[in-house]
């Protein structure tokens, strides 16, 4: 055959091609995501229609079970019916009449092009028009195609066809339009087909079988039949009767017709790799794997898991919250939670908002609860400031907490009546008084270990309050750092003190600190301005080399509040970059040397003119190479020579001014 057109398409070809397809717990790449409207694959009324084998079948609302290498999935098209090709493909068509084709192996999906008025597709994809002609999935069409086709039954490439006239035709090459001729059966209502032999229904139920091989006459093998199928290439064909026993009639017995006792009250059957799969009058199925008989079910839905963007995040992030559904085969969807499904507690961590997703509003931790199906699944979501808290204190051995930033934090309402703060945390109800000790917590008066005060221009509280209140909540005092480490709900919140960013500051680069906040001006130092302006140090951070060392970086900020970070140094070497003058000054030269505009801007270009004095010219050239003193007349002459490579530049002062610039 020609190799298949593959058309991936990947927007919906209409509206009964549109499908939502997840394999495990991952969306796979080749399969285009897009809602439709279909019924839950959990709901009761769902069956199974047609099987193939135990991971491709099809259900009572057109959509498909299948499985490749990457997992279960499923998706949810309007199938009429499927069928099984070779090499791992598998074919599948719509009430609307289109084909679509998916590879259990790769899982890869393709849509038969220009096909839109499929009656029945079999075998390897040689599909039945409603107009009675026949084509195949991989386009190629037939040199002589038959028509006035009713049915058809395919083995690999091989088919038979049964004509509106009662003819039945055996194709031996579905790439040859040309057919054998096996007899007439203007009553037939089913044909089945393994490429050895042929057999046919009859209205009266009798089963007429068609070596396809041996030169024999058609022999009757079966009556009182409704249905038939060929076990794979097995040369079995399984034959259902009327009273629901199902019979085996195998070529190398003649045919002879055999009961397989364990199965009873039968509809159809087919066959699988796993067995014979079984359906019975009210619907169900089972599969018989070598006289084993189990039932044959929709998957269900075994567990509910609710997975959330997130799980540690910011005051004010927004959440997202999917539900997962572990089915029975192994299969996982996810989709969004709905708002009524989700309970947050305590519910002053996070909100939940009218599209499922959480805000979260206070640190500390909580319990997410999903209920859905009748089932319950829970998340912990544990909420932080992405801004220290501030305001600390350690008063006569007491930890004291601001009121208002640490109580709003906790998602606390605070509300200040005159001396008198009234707090809700969740259930609680706490109200405090300033300059006393004095408190309520749910109208029962409790003694704090100290007085709520003004410390710092803002009002404290003791801390261990909070224990008093939450029977999780633990406080304590990091003396390293200077500040209030606080445990509520889960959540570790840390209040720093005036000195803690200070002490945290040292212990990162320790001595350094000494450097922070100070100004130089630029000389010789590139990648941080230009020359002569201002900088100041905003910070210096400590960072590991490739070879794992502490190095340190300086961040320089100029006078524009850009930043300008350097190379990793060592704490020596940052100290002599510093001190040294050739690259950097600690005054500012423009204010301590009143000299003229144009001076500055020769100075700025590199420039020595006459009239310089020696200051200048060492701000301009820098130190020279050679210095010549002598005296005339009562005169200081000097001159110095400033060498690089086959060039001379020579400077002529008097009395410490230039008069002679002289270049060899």
């Amino acid at each position: 055959m020609t190799e298949r057109k593959r058309m991936i398409h990947h927007l919906a070809v209409s509206s009964a091609l549109s499908l939502t397809l997840v394999a495990g717990s991952v969306v796979l790449p080749w399969m285009p995501v897009l809602s439709v409207a279909a019924a839950d694959t959990t709901s009761s009324n769902l069956s199974i229609v047609a099987v193939i084998d135990g991971d491709n079948y099809l259900l009572s609302d057109g959509s498909i079970w299948a499985k490749s290498i990457k997992g279960p999935w499923h998706s949810q098209y309007n199938f009429k019916g499927i069928t099984k090709g070779t090499n791992n493909h598998f074919y599948g068509w719509t009430e609307g009449g289109q084909v679509m084709s998916w590879d259990t192996v790769t899982g890869k999906t393709e849509i038969v092009d220009g096909v839109n008025n499929a009656a029945q597709v079999a075998g390897n994809g040689i599909i039945l028009g409603r107009d009675g002609k026949i084509r195949l999935a991989d386009s190629h069409r037939l040199d002589t195609p038959p028509n006035n086709i009713k049915l058809i039954d395919g083995f690999e490439d091989s088919y038979a066809a049964l004509k509106n006239s009662g003819d039945v035709f055996y194709y031996k090459s579905s790439e040859s339009g040309l057919g054998r001729r096996i007899g007439n059966y203007p009553d037939a209502v089913s044909i089945r087909q393994d490429g050895v032999a042929l057999a046919v229904l009859r209205s009266d139920g009798s089963v007429t079988l068609h070596d396809l091989l041996a030169e024999e006459s058609p022999k009757v093998i079966a009556q009182d039949a409704v249905s038939m199928a060929w076990q794979g290439s097995s040369r079995t064909l399984l034959v259902v009767k009327k009273d629901g026993t199902v019979w085996s009639c195998s070529r190398a017995s003649g045919f002879a017709p055999e009961q397989l006792t364990e199965l009873s009250d039968i509809r159809e059957v087919t066959y699988g790799p796993e067995g014979i799969y079984a359906r019975r009058n009210d619907g169900s199925w089972v599969l018989d794997n070598r006289q084993n008989v189990t039932a044959f079910n929709v998957p269900s839905i075994m567990e509910l898991k609710l997975v959330l963007s997130k799980t540690d995040a910011a005051v004010g992030d927004k959440i997202e919250a999917q539900v997962q559904e572990v089915y029975s085969n192994g299969y996982i969807s996810s989709r969004p939670a709905q708002s009524e499904e989700l309970k947050v507690d305590p519910p002053q961590i996070a909100e939940v908002l009218s599209d499922g997703s959480l805000k979260v509003k206070a640190i500390g931790g909580a319990a997410v609860t999903l209920n859905a199906d009748g089932r319950t699944a829970q998340a912990t979501l544990n909420g932080a400031s992405e801004e220290a808290l501030t305001g600390a204190l350690l008063i006569d051995g007491i930890v004291y907490l601001p009121v208002q930033s640490v109580f709003k934090a906790l998602g606390a309402s605070v509300a200040v009546n005159g001396n008198q703060f009234a707090i809700t945390w969740g259930k609680d109800r706490i109200v405090l008084n300033k300059n006393s000790a004095a408190a309520k917590i749910n109208d029962q008066p409790v003694t704090m270990k100290g007085k709520v005060q003004i410390a710092d221009g803002q009002t404290v509280f003791p801390a261990a309050l909070l224990t008093s209140i939450a029977s999780s909540a633990k406080v304590s005092w990091d003396a390293r750092y200077k500040q209030a480490v606080l445990n509520v709900n889960g959540s570790k919140v840390t209040v720093q003190s005036a000195d803690t960013q200070r002490l945290i500051k040292q212990g990162e680069i320790g001595n350094l600190t000494r450097l922070l906040g100070k100004s130089y001006w630029i000389n010789g130092y590139s990648g941080a301005g230009d020359r002569f302006s201002k900088v100041t140090i905003a910070d210096i951070n400590a960072e590991k080399d490739p070879y794992n060392r502490t190095r340190f970086v300086v961040h320089f900020r100029g006078a524009n509040g850009k930043d300008y970070p350097s190379d990793q140094m060592t704490a020596n070497e940052i100290t002599e970059l510093l001190s040294d003058s050739s690259q950097f000054f600690t005054y500012s030269p423009s204010s301590k040397y009143n000299w003229s505009a144009s001076t500055w801007t020769h100075i700025q270009n590199g420039e020595v003119v006459r009239g310089m004095t020696k200051q200048q010219v060492l701000f301009a050239w820098g130190e020279p190479d050679r210095k010549e003193v002598s005296r005339q007349d009562g005169h200081v002459i000097e001159v110095w020579s400033y060498i690089s490579g086959n060039s001379l530049d020579m400077l002529g002062f008097g009395d410490g001014v230039v008069y002679e610039i002289f270049s060899i």
